[in-house]
């Protein structure tokens, strides 16, 4: 009953029943209004609400005959919500949510300069300096300049603003690019013993869920299976033990690591 209400009415016309757009944005517009109304009042979850039920209406339009005039109003303004509910979503912090909708908003509405910016601004919280960078070099690209220039100067947007910000992330990315080029060793040796730990829990898992836990034959067995010429299969280990090939596979990986590492301290590798 609810969907139903939502649908955009039909009109007959000379060309066949198109949507009734103005009854469609009238309704649009009331969510859109009750939107922004919760929004100024931080009720941010609310004006998400509104604003999707906006859009919900829209999407009822989606394949149906629209007058092409008709069908430019209702993307303007189907951008508008979705870059909205991005701005409520920053608000809240939810900043991959965000560039959702932002992107939707963007993608319905490649001249949505609110859209763009607000997506830079959230790349940038989530630390995407290459994204954010191409967010401010969509705004500073000759057509979009020719088109929205007046709208982003109104904004504080300027083209020499605009070199600015860019210039700003360009630094942020360099720095952040240097920090994990010094730090890579570091960083690579952490995920080495922090996966070496989880390998070995997994291995005592095995060991115990097989009745193997204590065997202090196993692992000796293992090392010199691995370390015959061809070494040994998955299969046959999980046939020697009667155990999955699964807990083989895992029993070979502890094993092999183990021996690399034997190896390592031995001076041999």
């Amino acid at each position: 009953l609810v969907e139903n209400s939502l649908a955009p009415p039909m009109d007959a016309a000379e060309d066949g029943l198109v949507v009734n757009v103005d009854h469609l944005l009238e309704y649009v517009k009331e969510q859109k209004d009750e939107g922004n109304t919760a929004f100024q009042a931080k009720r941010y979850t609310e004006a998400l609400v509104a604003w999707q039920r906006g859009l919900d209406a829209i999407a009822q339009a989606d394949g149906k005959p629209m007058h092409v005039n008709d069908m430019k109003l209702v993307l303007v303004v189907r951008s508008v919500l979705h870059s909205n509910r991005g701005q409520a979503l920053m608000k809240m912090e939810f900043w991959r949510r965000a560039v959702l909708d932002l992107d939707e908003a963007v993608r319905v509405d490649p001249e949505n300069v609110k859209a763009i910016w607000r997506r830079c601004k959230a790349h940038e919280a989530l630390k995407q300096w290459s994204e954010a960078e191409a967010d401010i070099n969509l705004l500073l690209e000759p057509g979009l300049q020719a088109n929205t220039g007046r709208l982003l100067e109104a904004a504080g947007l300027s083209p020499e603003q605009l070199q600015k910000e860019r210039a700003r992330l360009v630094e942020k990315r360099e720095r952040a690019d240097a920090d994990a080029e010094e730090t890579f060793e570091e960083r690579a040796e952490e995920a080495a013993a922090k996966g070496l730990l989880e390998l070995r829990e997994r291995f005592e898992e095995v060991t115990a869920r097989n009745g193997l836990h204590g065997n202090s034959e196993l692992a000796t067995e293992l090392a010199d299976m691995v370390a015959r010429p061809g070494g040994v299969t998955v299969e046959y280990v999980a046939n020697v033990f009667q155990i999955s090939d699964e807990d083989a596979d895992i029993l070979l990986q502890w094993v092999r690591k183990a021996c690399v590492m034997q190896d390592a301290l031995a001076g041999r590798v």
